[in-house]
């Protein structure tokens, strides 16, 4: 039996963008802090300069559009270099409708406009208050295609906020640095975390820290790369690209532990018919054995689902517990407490899809789900 994820994976970030952001409808989303290159599409045409544009020279069509938005106060550090024409900068807020919206009815507060001229770097600092939501806009000149490096750095507003632990392997200035950030998906704050890195010579090893800096001379093409830390779950990248690049950086948001929290095993089989695991499912149940370890005030319960007819509602209640009870099985073996353990069959009582009609909605049917408890 094949099942869903697990091991909450955040998508590893290249801040290395490329799409149409020409539009508030098409506004690349930000995350707190991180570097991108994003380009001009070379857009022909001009607009009224009128409303939110009022103050811009010659507005264009040829925009870039990006949003920001957060559920903490603090201060957002917005930094762009560009090599060529001067463009435009407007920042505007909104935090009763949507920005789209308003900006169509030209009912948009611009906090900052300013012009950035060629070959300079422009360094804007904004307090950011809660649940507000901000577009950063840059007007290009007409048919320009040209790049903008852009960085932000996010910092919450608290009386002590939390520091980042910093490790820094970077042993040749002049060489390519790969920066890896792991960080909280509630609040953005650095998170130590246990970094396993493999793909060559250069990053193999395992290392704890929230910022982690080292050289690479050359592009990892299938990396690894698996980060634990006390209180959230983890995240596993297998056969990950890492490419050679100063602008490349990495950011792991993991998700804070919460009572009541359900995820799926992901990589789990059991032989047809049968409570039997096959052996390729033991890496996924080492690694929630693992994550059980580092976390003793956790508590699971292991959910079973199959996919079969109604018809067979007794058989398939029975077989799901068994399956459940063999994960239960394997991490007692592994020195997890029983205490903390509890399987439930739910056989074909929940499906994801009631009537499947294709090989992948059924596999779906068939899945182990973990329910969290705190202890």
């Amino acid at each position: 039996m094949r099942t869903l994820l697990f091991l909450l994976i955040t998508p590893m970030l290249a801040f290395a963008q490329q799409g149409d952001f020409s539009s508030c409808e098409n506004a690349l989303s930000l995350v707190p802090s991180g570097k991108y290159t994003v380009s001009f599409l070379g857009k022909k045409g001009l607009i009224p300069s009128e409303g939110v544009f009022q103050h811009a020279r010659n507005p264009g069509k040829n925009q870039l559009w990006m949003d920001f938005t957060t559920t903490q106060k603090g201060g957002l550090t917005i930094s762009f270099l560009h090599q060529d024409q001067s463009i435009q900068l407007l920042i505007l807020k909104e935090k009763e409708v949507d920005v789209c919206s308003a900006l169509k009815e030209q009912n948009l507060q611009v906090i900052v406009e300013r012009t950035i001229d060629s070959l300079v770097t422009l360094e804007t600092e904004l307090e950011v208050n809660e649940n507000e939501h901000y577009y950063i806009v840059l007007l290009g000149a007409e048919k320009s295609k040209q790049s903008i490096s852009c960085q932000f750095s996010f910092l919450i507003d608290e009386d002590e906020p939390k520091k980042s632990s910093s490790l820094n392997l970077v042993y040749n200035e002049s060489l390519p640095i790969y920066h890896l950030f792991i960080r909280d998906k509630a609040s953005f704050s650095p998170v130590e975390a246990r970094i396993v890195l493999q793909g060559s010579t250069e990053i193999n090893g395992i290392y704890r820290a929230s910022d982690l800096e080292m050289n690479l001379s050359k592009k990892v093409k299938e990396g690894f790369l698996r980060v634990d830390a006390e209180g959230y779950l983890s995240a596993d990248f297998e056969n990950t690209a890492i490419p050679m690049n100063n602008q490349f950086h990495d950011t792991i948001w993991l998700t804070p532990i919460q009572e009541g929290m359900l995820a799926a095993l992901d990589d789990v089989y059991f032989a047809a018919g049968l409570a039997t695991i096959l052996e390729e499912s033991y890496p996924k149940l080492k690694r929630l054995r693992d994550f059980l370890i580092l976390n003793p005030s956790v508590s699971i319960e292991i959910h079973g689902h199959v996919n079969e007819d109604n018809d067979k509602d007794l058989v398939s209640m029975k077989l799901s517990k068994k399956r459940a009870q063999k994960v239960v099985e394997y991490l007692v073996a592994g020195g997890i407490d029983p205490k903390r353990l509890t399987a439930i069959g739910f056989g074909n009582t929940k499906p994801i899809y009631k009537t499947p009609q294709t090989e992948e909605e059924k596999e779906a049917n068939r899945r182990v789900e973990i329910l969290i408890q705190k202890n």
